[in-house]
């Protein structure tokens, strides 16, 4: 990438695809996206499927939307470009780029980058083994009170006959 033609920023763009077209038509929206980041020399530092998801608000008729983060460097113009091709793509409802700021070093940026991912996946790993954990606690506590009963279970069955025959 040529620093000699302007300053490269880091740039994150969320895209919101129509949610009932295929998983092909949503690879080819995927696909052509990165072809403009890489026609304008942008380096993709990460791509996030982050799958269907309900809408804040109805947007050309739709209540759903699936939603794809594009984390990338490039130079100033990346953006405008990018953004020309995604308003003329029928596929996608709605798109937001957001700046972080100049990168000096892309190397490093990428290295960050990787860090965090390695960073979130550790975290998704240990929250949902957390939640593995959790829920087969759930389901033994729920099989020990299948095998025990749910009465009174103290063993002294004439309280319980006694009970029933005074209609308590």
């Amino acid at each position: 990438m040529s620093e000699a033609l302007g300053k490269l920023r880091e740039y994150e763009t969320i895209v919101v695809l129509l949610p009932d077209v295929g998983d092909d038509v949503a690879q080819g929206a995927i696909d052509r996206v990165r072809e403009v980041l890489a026609k304008k020399e942008a380096e993709l530092l990460r791509e996030e499927r982050w799958g269907k998801r309900k809408l804040a608000f109805e947007v050309k008729k739709q209540n759903r939307g699936n939603y794809v983060l594009f984390h990338y460097v490039g130079l100033v113009g990346v953006v405008e470009e990018l953004e020309r091709t995604l308003r003329n793509m029928e596929v996608v409802i709605r798109f937001l780029t957001t700046v972080h700021g100049e990168v000096k070093d892309i190397q490093a940026r990428r290295a960050e980058v990787e860090k965090l991912e390695r960073e979130r996946a550790a975290h998704r790993a240990k929250a949902e083994a957390e939640r593995r954990e959790r829920e087969e606690r759930e389901s033994a506590r729920g099989h020990d009170d299948d095998r025990r009963g749910r009465g009174d279970d103290d063993g002294d069955d004439e309280d319980d006959l006694r009970g029933a025959a005074s209609g308590a």
